[in-house]
């Protein structure tokens, strides 16, 4: 039943054409691109994928395309988290139908549990819809408001989610990261998801990451952790150091990260289009900022491009 995954996982951007409709004929070459160079899987529908800005017809069809875009050496995580628990179990169902490699879903962000055992029943529920899928729980606080520790969550989860796999963990909690990773004894796949601090968390005992910045600049991060596979820790620091530069710069633009760093990816040769409301969608002077600010740190050296990177 369960999944590990390793190395870097991907969170792609919703293509969306100029009016914000769906535009799925933008995914197989995109699915290519995160191919080629060397991103190991995709979690789509999350927070990077504006899951919780579409309905769930359109999120129902966008992991549909996805699914029939990939093969063995990109398998998807379909995001399934919801503030309605009966549309999140469809979302579940439907990914176990299409074939997805997995599920995740992060904690309703509304009304929300109030302990523990409250967010443990609501997984619960969601995982049931797709018995024969591995569940990842998804914790983001940043966007649900939820902090309850994840290592409690997981030892009182385990009897109760037979699919549970893992955690899709972005925050930056060490010692509750660190007690995941290390609970029953390495049971769990606890994939990390912070760009900016990806070698931080590889030193914590990550071994699988999910992020943005992968669909955009995954060679870098490849080798970061090469170099710190290698004891090279010098080099791994001064790449994670770029990388930083990289989202900083995506930062100051003055929109959101989400939408700056959705703006770049025409630059790579795969248009993701706009956000989607109340995201506000960067302006032509500020793409070109960023295309600027960008080129000062020798991004396109070490960007995704099609073909694979050549380094």
């Amino acid at each position: 039943m369960q999944n590990r995954f390793r190395g870097l996982v991907a969170a792609p951007f919703t293509p969306f054409n100029a009016d914000r409709s769906l535009n799925l004929a933008a995914i197989p070459a995109y699915a290519q691109l995160l191919r080629e160079n060397g991103v190991g899987a995709a979690f789509v529908c999350g927070t990077t994928g504006e899951g919780l800005s579409m309905t769930l017809a359109e999120r129902l069809a966008v992991a549909e395309k996805w699914m029939q875009s990939t093969d063995s050496r990109l398998p998807v995580i379909v995001h399934v988290g919801h503030t309605c628990l009966e549309e999140a179990r469809q979302l579940t169902a439907h990914a176990q139908k299409i074939g997805a490699a997995a599920v995740s879903a992060l904690a309703p962000m509304f009304f929300k549990p109030r302990n523990v055992d409250e967010l443990v029943d609501w997984c619960e529920a969601v995982a049931a819809a797709a018995p024969s899928l591995p569940f990842y729980y998804y914790n983001i606080p940043s966007m649900t408001g939820v902090t309850l520790p994840v290592a409690e969550f997981l030892a009182k989860a385990a009897a109760r989610i037979p699919t549970l796999a893992g955690v899709k963990y972005t925050y930056e909690d060490f010692p509750d990261y660190g007690a995941c990773v290390a609970a029953e004894g390495g049971r769990f796949d606890i994939l990390f998801g912070r760009d900016e601090l990806l070698l931080e968390g590889w030193k914590a005992g990550a071994r699988g990451a999910v992020g943005s910045t992968y669909n955009y600049a995954a060679p870098i991060y490849l080798r970061l952790l090469e170099a710190h596979r290698n004891g090279d820790e010098a080099t791994a620091r001064r790449l994670q150091d770029t990388a930083i530069k990289m989202i900083a710069i995506c930062n100051g633009v003055g929109v959101t990260h989400l939408a700056a760093s959705k703006a770049l990816m025409p630059m790579l040769g795969v248009d993701c289009g706009p956000v989607r409301q109340p995201l506000a969608q960067p302006s032509v002077a500020q793409i070109a900022t960023l295309r600027a600010r960008l080129e000062e740190i020798a991004f396109f050296d070490f960007a995704c491009r099609p073909g694979g990177a050549r380094l």
